[in-house]
This record gives C-alpha cells, sequence and structure tokens, in this order.
C-alpha cells in the first residue's frame, strides 16, 4: 500500500482515539474552537495540525502529542486502557456485563483456535 503521510497517519490515529472517547468531531470542534470540517480535514490528513493544536487535541483525547505519532500496532494494555476508558462511565452492572461477554468471547476463540490447531496437525 502506498505510503500516504504523516498528516494521514496521525489523523488517522486522533479518529480513533476520539472515537474511543466516545467524541463527535463536533464536539472536538467545539471545544477547540474550531470549524468541524477542520478535525475532518485533520483526520483525513488534507491539513497537518500545528503543535499547538496537537496539544490541544492529546489534552482533549487524556493522552500525550507523542501517542498521537503511534501508528504500529497497540499492545494489550492500549487496548485493555481503551476498553476501561470506554466503559468507565456505565454502572457497574453494565460493566461487568461488558466484562462478562469479552471472557466469553475470548473463550469462543480460543476454543476454535484450538480447534484448527488440532485440524492443522490432522492435515499434516
Amino acid at each position: 500500500m502506498k505510503d500516504r503521510g504523516l498528516a494521514y497517519e496521525v489523523g488517522m490515529v486522533i479518529a480513533v482515539r476520539r472515537k474511543a472517547k466516545g467524541l463527535t468531531q463536533a464536539q472536538v470542534a467545539e471545544i477547540m474552537g474550531v470549524e468541524k470540517e477542520t478535525i475532518s480535514r485533520m483526520e483525513n490528513g488534507v491539513i497537518s495540525p500545528t503543535l499547538p493544536r496537537l496539544q490541544q487535541i492529546a489534552e482533549i483525547l487524556e493522552c500525550s502529542p507523542s501517542d498521537l505519532f503511534r501508528t504500529g500496532p497497540a499492545s494489550i494494555a492500549d487496548h485493555a486502557q481503551s476498553i476501561g476508558e470506554m466503559i468507565q462511565d456505565l454502572p457497574a452492572n453494565e460493566r461487568t456485563l461488558v466484562v462478562n461477554f469479552v471472557s466469553e468471547v475470548v473463550k469462543v476463540f480460543k476454543a476454535r483456535g484450538v480447534a484448527c490447531g488440532e485440524e492443522d496437525e490432522a492435515a499434516r
């Protein structure tokens, strides 16, 4: 795939983090005092945010500015933190439901992985 450039990569990270926080482009724009279109253009890599804007975005998304440049695969801790942030405002019983649901999904994937592994061994 063709390299789309740093502005595009940073924009994608901003979009993912914004969505994980449950914020719309319009909400971020309002907080920053810019038009929604400006946020859209940043997220799509059409324009590059200035350093002060990157700092402002990082504060809104509760991360460091350097986190906005991390385009590689997220660690398990990053995923866990994102999930935690998404469910933190839910009532305790609903958070428990989400955790139980994720646990069941993991069990299904693990069982499927073991079954696939067994099938692969049998095919050899």
